[in-house]
């Protein structure tokens, strides 16, 4: 009975930091014995007395007590979870993100499922020049690891997180998580290691469930192939099969108790059909054909429901339904959508109108310039991807292009050939890559990129040429990409440009991607057709240096003083700020 007071301390998990502080608080309670007895209103009445009111012992064990149960409270209360423990809102946790650099690195890294991780809180300044989410099959990360794109910055360096409730990462390809032996963040330039933690083959990740039974029903011939539980709130039916057009009010209802029952469900939105707020009966035949997935409320998720029905609502007429039950205590967790820190909502964006350029008989030279990407309306939406600082223009535009089979085309490369700046060295290259960037990517990555334009991506570099705006200039203020263009002027180097042919076969996929070796996100498509599409052709304006300089002194735009815009690259370089 003596020690019952002090009886949590002994089964208390108490962290190994804390455990000096525990020492250091209980010489202080030492002291408090001496000048600090219990004040009387605390010490136990007659009728719940442990000790005899005059007790000294009471008197010596009542202050340290009270202390060391408030320290153990404290120091429980932002406990960090342990290795493997289960969030149903996060998954299985991995560990806390250790700050190894100069980058200011937290968070709590969960594991969804195989495929896929979370970063609770995630903060990161910013600093590192080619820094990206990484994951590597030795413990510690290296260029031969797989690079994770983010939804915020895509495959593009990471920037900025703030305290990030929730960054959502997706391995890419057919990677597994259960394959790797680290996650980090790491900076690919300078192989540095900003923060990175160790996947130990102990690590339980969530895994997705098949229910036990199928859907079926007497009526309306409700069926189904097997139901896979994904996450906590969405599951997959499988051949699912539903006179829709003949049944009375039919949808998904989930709910609690033994039987299906108006009043313990509640309907369930058919993803890519329904909304939460909108959810209409079914009045489509389903012939087993299409799989559906449905989307659970959060009050309703896998672990707090009973069974899953085809329930006519109006007559309260269960047409069909399935047992929920025996789901496992790992289920990975529902992930909300994301949204990028800068996303646009693109139906509210007045894109430019799109242009063509078709490679025929009058069109078989390309020239690939550098320019600004033109704001919201102009790469951004016709990539729907974050752009580089500059992005390639054909022939003077942001354009589509179409190549023919069998045709011979020639490439003018004019994107920069300085090694010290990544801005203005680019060679061109083709690939079935969309992302480009071949000089950043891991040894992993590299080969799973097939090169069209010749064995060596950076190959092809040339001059530069680049067209630039005043930094007044707004490109969201323009209503198509040719004024944008017009306002901007053309500035290249004394060098000479580089050209190489390109004759696509009928081995040629249908779709390749010009791009620049140093950066990502700087070009786009080229259709591989057999027969050029009956679309409207555009007419290009000057685009050349020489004829452009002329077509502008014709008009008076450039001074005679200032006939001379043919400057050294390093003089580019050095004046960059005020060009550019």
């Amino acid at each position: 009975m003596l020690l019952s007071p002090l009886y949590p301390i002994i089964f208390h998990p108490i962290p190994t930091v804390s455990l000096l502080l525990l020492a250091h608080m209980c010489s202080l309670c030492a002291l408090s014995v001496l000048f600090a007895p219990p004040p009387p209103s605390l010490i136990p009445s007659s009728h719940f007395r442990v000790f005899p009111h005059s007790s000294p012992m009471w008197s010596s064990l009542y202050w340290p007590t009270a202390l060391l149960l408030t320290f153990l409270a404290l120091s429980g209360a932002d406990e960090a979870p342990s290795f493997n423990s289960y969030d149903p809102d996060f998954g299985v946790f991995l560990g806390e993100l250790p700050n190894l650099a100069d980058g200011d690195v937290s968070g709590r890294v969960y594991v969804i499922n195989d495929t896929a991780l979370q970063i609770v809180n995630f903060t990161y300044n910013g600093n590192a020049p080619d820094l990206y989410f990484w994951l590597d099959k030795e413990s510690t990360p290296t260029t031969g690891g797989v690079k994770i794109p983010s939804f915020e910055f895509g495959i593009t360096p990471l920037g900025p997180y703030e305290n990030a409730e929730r960054v959502v990462l997706l391995l890419p390809g057919a990677h597994k998580i259960s394959h790797f032996k680290s996650f980090s963040l790491f900076c690919f330039r300078f192989e540095h290691n900003f923060s990175s933690l160790l996947i130990p083959d102990a690590l339980q990740i969530p895994k997705t469930q098949f229910l036990s039974a199928e859907l079926k029903g007497s009526r309306y011939n409700v069926g189904s192939g097997p139901i896979l539980v994904l996450d906590r709130r969405t599951i997959k039916v499988f051949g699912f099969t539903f006179e829709g057009d003949k049944a009375p009010d039919g949808y998904f209802f989930v709910g609690r108790g033994p039987n299906v029952n108006h009043d313990s469900g509640v309907k369930v939105p058919i993803k890519g059909r329904d909304t939460t707020e909108l959810i209409s009966a079914m009045t489509e035949r389903y012939r087993g054909g299409q799989d559906i997935i449905l989307i659970l409320p959060e009050e309703y998720d896998i672990e707090h429901i009973d069974w899953l029905a085809i329930y006519c609502y109006k007559f309260r007429v269960d047409f069909g339904h399935v047992t929920v039950s025996n789901i496992s205590q790992r289920i990975p967790p529902f992930v909300p959508a994301q949204k990028r820190f800068d996303e646009i909502d693109n139906s509210k964006v007045e894109k430019w109108p799109a242009l063509t350029l078709l490679g025929n008989d009058n069109r078989l030279n390309f020239t690939f310039q550098l320019g600004p990407p033109g704001g919201k309306k102009g790469y951004a939406a016709l990539t729907a991807s974050r752009p580089f600082k500059y992005v390639w223009y054909v022939n003077g535009y942001l354009a589509d292009v179409y190549l023919k089979r069998g045709s011979t085309y020639t490439f003018i490369v004019e994107g920069g050939n300085d090694k010290t700046t990544s801005d203005f060295y680019n060679p061109l290259y083709i690939s079935d890559d969309p992302y480009g960037g071949y000089d950043r990517l891991s040894a992993d990555e590299k080969a799973s990129v097939k090169i069209h334009s010749s064995s060596d991506a950076s190959t092809h570099v040339g001059r530069l040429c680049v067209w630039t705006a005043d930094s007044d200039v707004n490109p969201d203020s323009f209503s198509n990409f040719v004024d944008f263009r017009n306002s901007l002027d053309l500035k290249c180097d004394d060098k000479k440009a580089h050209s190489f042919t390109f004759t696509p076969d009928e081995h040629s996929p249908s779709t390749l991607y010009f791009n620049s070796f140093s950066s990502y996100n700087m070009g786009y498509k080229l259709h591989i057709v057999d027969e050029l599409p009956a679309l409207e052709d555009w007419t290009e304006e000057p685009y050349d240096y020489e004829h452009w300089r002329l077509e502008k002194l014709s008009h008076g735009s450039l001074a005679a003083s200032s006939s001379l815009l043919i400057f050294p690259i390093s003089f580019i370089v050095l004046l960059a700020p005020a060009l550019f």
